[in-house]
């Protein structure tokens, strides 16, 4: 059964061809709403170093003209909206045609921009599927990279100061935050923390991509979009306040990333997939429950509020 409430301190591959190109084009974790509004929560408790360091990265994007688009005009303002749009920025690329998909066995690279230390879209950055034998089926591990991997290399790399103080390493900072920005929000969505094996499913379910819901187009993303669809400042900011009011921050700024995985793990077993071991299907989808509706809403409420207050926490380690 679904809870109800989350409490901080204790919750936190697919083989084929066909199953990688299905996980790299509708996964997104939370949708550009859950993102923002992760972000929002952020921002707001940055240190005025930890922002300022923030902010002068994010202007040496390469893409932050894109970054300013719909910004206010006031300086605090425009540098908040380029943070906001950050977050989103690594899955926007999914779809740019300026990047590539380094997935595909026959992926063939496009010309390299300036400002980018590749063209990559860098879909296996987004997860990390621990795997969930439920019934007794083999499980298989999780490939490298993954979203474990890359938030630590992110992480070292944001924090080391003399590469900061090169022009080449500022360069490459500038590239890194809008992905630390995304993978922390990533890793507290709980279905890209998990994986699950069934004897009907022996390849894994992609993080509920195979697992077909209503409403919703499968489980996947149904919990990417339980912030909701408007991703407007005024939409962002009522829910980031009633988020960070209905699940204060309580001291819990863990910035352990294996911590983050192993709390999304819990809540998948726990709480997303307790309809049981039905796989749904396009014609025959699970019929997901009010019930389960609501508690899955508590649960992505208080999930995308802490991602918030960790992201602040990391960043304000990193950019001393």
């Amino acid at each position: 059964m679904l809870t109800s409430k989350l409490r901080f301190r204790r919750l936190g591959q697919v083989a084929s061809g066909i199953a990688v190109l299905f996980l790299a084009a509708p996964a997104s974790a939370w949708n550009a709403t859950g993102h923002r509004a992760i972000a929002a929560i952020a921002y707001a408790r940055l240190t005025p170093a930890a922002r300022a360091k923030a902010d002068e990265f994010l202007k040496n994007h390469p893409d932050y003209g894109m970054f300013l688009t719909g910004a206010p005009a006031d300086p605090e303002g425009r540098a908040r909206a380029v943070f906001l749009a950050a977050a989103v920025w690594p899955d926007t690329i999914k779809g740019d045609p300026r990047f590539y998909d380094d997935l595909r066995k026959d992926a063939q690279p496009t010309p390299l921009l300036p400002g980018f230390p590749d063209m990559a879209r860098h879909m296996n950055w987004h997860y990390y599927d621990v795997p969930y034998s439920a019934d007794g089926t083999p499980p298989k591990e999780a490939g490298v990279p993954n979203a474990l991997s890359e938030i630590r290399r992110l992480m070292r790399e944001t924090g080391d100061s003399s590469l900061r103080a090169t022009p080449a390493g500022a360069t490459q900072l500038s590239y890194d935050l809008p992905w630390i920005e995304h993978i922390i929000g990533d890793l507290h969505q709980p279905l890209h923390c998990v994986s699950r094996f069934l004897r009907s499913q022996p390849n894994g379910d992609a993080g509920g991509n195979f697992v077909f819901v209503s409403p919703g187009e499968n489980l996947h993303a149904f919990w990417d979009d339980l912030a909701g669809a408007d991703s407007s400042d005024v939409y962002i900011m009522r829910y980031a306040s009633e988020a960070v009011a209905a699940h204060p921050a309580a001291g819990d700024l863990e910035q352990n990333p294996q911590v983050w995985i192993n709390e999304g793990f819990e809540i998948a077993k726990t709480d997303v997939y307790a309809f049981g071991l039905d796989t749904g299907s396009r014609e025959a989808p699970i019929r997901l429950s009010e019930r389960y509706q609501a508690g899955a809403k508590s649960i992505a409420q208080a999930r995308i509020a802490l991602a918030g207050y960790r992201l602040a926490a990391v960043l304000n380690a990193l950019l001393q």
